[in-house]
């Protein structure tokens, strides 16, 4: 009975330092993929705004030659 729970169980097997050293790496991988994610999201935000921005300064442009024509 003990086999089967050590068999299902590995993880019980390796020494607790070795775990301890596991788990560090691990979470330094998420802690990294966490900030890579991070910079791409705030990359793809700027990008937008930077779109937003020249949209809305031809939207500016076009209502000011717009207005400028009706005056005439």
């Amino acid at each position: 009975m003990a086999d089967k729970t050590s068999l299902k169980n590995a993880i019980f097997s390796k020494p607790l330092p070795e775990l301890l050293d596991d788990l560090d790496k691990a979470a330094t991988d998420a802690r990294n993929a966490a900030d890579e994610a991070r910079a791409a999201g705030e990359k793809a935000a700027s990008d937008v705004m930077k779109r937003l921005h020249k949209l809305f300064m031809t939207m500016a442009k076009d209502i000011t030659e717009e207005l400028g024509e009706k005056k005439k």
